[in-house]
């Protein structure tokens, strides 16, 4: 039985391989790492990091940005976001270049109280719509999906449905992440929407009855019934861009 494992998941590797290697355009990522600021010293953080970003990652292949977790099991925390890059940005992490080590140690560091580890999420194009809308927006939702054991397929074939149908609305952003590193308390996906205020947020999407003008009468309770049966959890949360 062993065996017939490490085959079959040398034979998943080979076939993953051959198809990022005959990808035309490379795969954009974004690097995140939750960040919790010392009581009182929040103003600060954001102050440091923001200037921290400008002298070391203002463009290019280093980008980073900033975001508060206003909502959520982690409120009170922020998200430090390297991208969106490629992961040939991961070979050559600034680190000790230009004093960039240095610089977060004396001038950032000093205002944190804890860190998480980092995750890279890859951004999955053919599931998402509205990047410039995002970019826009103040704020955003966030949703960890974690997927049961071979629901990988079906769980796809729900997200191409809701590109369709954010796609043809045209009014929010909905893009979709995959986590390429599993761990034990990672999540298989991120899903994020935009929103302008919470009182956007708290309205009627009409998602609904977007769906439902594409698939039929009934099929939006038909989707919530697949999702039930896909995922094995999930969890929530709400940034705003700093």
């Amino acid at each position: 039985m062993k065996k017939k494992i490490s085959m079959a998941l040398i034979a998943l590797a080979t076939a993953y391989n051959a198809t990022a290697q005959t990808n035309d355009k490379p795969a954009v990522i974004v690097e995140t790492t939750y960040m919790l600021p010392k009581h009182g010293m929040e103003e600060k953080f954001e102050a440091a990091v923001k200037a921290h970003n400008e002298k070391f990652h203002p463009a290019g292949a280093h980008v980073a940005g900033l975001r508060s977790v206003d909502y959520g099991d982690m409120a009170g925390w922020y998200v430090w976001v390297m991208g969106p890059t490629e992961y040939s940005a991961l070979d050559n992490q600034l680190g000790k270049t230009g004093g960039h080590d240095d610089d977060w140690n004396k001038t950032v560091d000093i205002y944190v109280d804890k860190y998480q580890a980092p995750v890279i999420y890859q951004y999955e194009p053919d599931y998402s719509f509205g990047m410039d809308i995002w970019k826009k927006s103040k704020h955003f939702e966030v949703w960890k999906v974690s997927i049961k054991s071979g629901q990988g397929t079906h769980f796809k074939a729900l997200l191409a449905k809701l590109h369709k149908t954010y796609e043809s609305m045209g009014n929010r952003a909905f893009m979709v992440y995959s986590n390429p590193l599993h761990t034990a308390n990672s999540a298989d996906y991120g899903l994020v929407w935009s929103f302008t205020s919470y009182d956007d947020w708290g309205k009627d999407w009409k998602i609904k009855e977007g769906f439902e003008k594409i698939y039929g009468e009934g099929s939006w309770q038909l989707a919530l019934d697949e999702w039930n049966s896909i995922v094995e959890n999930y969890s929530s949360e709400i940034r705003s861009f700093k």
